[in-house]
């Protein structure tokens, strides 16, 4: 194979290389975002458990402080009982007492309701919290992960621009500059091999005479349509063709 030739088809696998890697980095924080996603929705139903719970705890904290009143009010209706000197006023102070006492015992009944339905929030947010524990241990197991698999990219990235640099050494500056052009506006891929006198960057039928020629591989020829570099590359033969059996399974 033509030198120049070779040295494009080995630049292009490494650019590609290269192009493969910076994609996988660039998907790091989509990866990492997804790992949030649990923790987010269990912490943020921890937080509704919590106001739920210091909402309960508001009313409760209401609800004492008007048992306390009524509690008064009833104290202090007794200790007037001795005051009374008809049986009609009497008779009218003890409905009062009881009125006091009915709403006493509502308020009690509330308050044995809200003190039930705290600790039921109170066993919720502990569960929850948890689970918010076990979530943030698992999104910093991820975290430390990606941020080990960055480091190994840009370390991969890095060997392989060294080793671009010694494949562009030997291209010649003409044939790196077309490579370049076509490398941006080609979508990454600047050579392409053929088959079957197809061009496999854009699948244009090439004509048979120059397919001939490509497939001698000691020039560079380009595409007609897409304008790719093109080489011949030999179809690997499949287990039938080449005479092989097939692997048992």
């Amino acid at each position: 194979m033509e030198e120049q030739l070779k040295l494009l088809i080995e630049l292009q696998e490494i650019d590609s290389f290269i192009r493969s890697i910076d994609e996988k980095i660039e998907s790091l924080p989509r990866r990492l975002e997804q790992f949030k996603h649990p923790l987010k929705e269990v912490s943020e139903s921890v937080q509704k458990a919590e106001a739920k719970s210091d909402v309960l705890n508001k009313k409760k904290k209401e609800k004492d402080m008007e048992l306390d009143e009524v509690q008064d009010k009833i104290n202090k209706l007794k200790a007037r009982s001795s005051e009374i000197k008809t049986n009609k006023e009497y008779e009218a102070h003890i409905k009062e007492i009881e009125g006091f006492e009915k709403s006493k015992y509502k308020m009690e009944d509330d308050i044995l309701s809200l003190m039930e339905d705290i600790e039921n929030y109170s066993g919720y947010v502990k569960e929850k919290k948890i689970k918010v524990k076990k979530a943030e241990d698992d999104f910093k197991l991820q975290e430390k992960a990606l941020e080990e698999e960055k480091k190994k990219l840009h370390s991969e990235m890095e060997m392989c621009k060294s080793k671009r640099g010694d494949f562009v050494a030997g291209i010649d500056e003409e044939n790196y500059d077309q490579y370049m052009k076509l490398l941006s506006r080609m979508g990454g891929v600047a050579i392409v091999p053929t088959e079957n006198e197809i061009c496999l960057g854009c699948n244009t039928n090439i004509p048979p005479q120059l397919f001939n020629d490509i497939k001698k591989n000691d020039r560079i020829f380009t595409c007609y349509y897409c304008k790719r570099l093109l080489y011949f590359k030999e179809p690997v033969p499949s287990d039938k063709e080449s005479g092989e059996a097939p692997p048992s399974s």
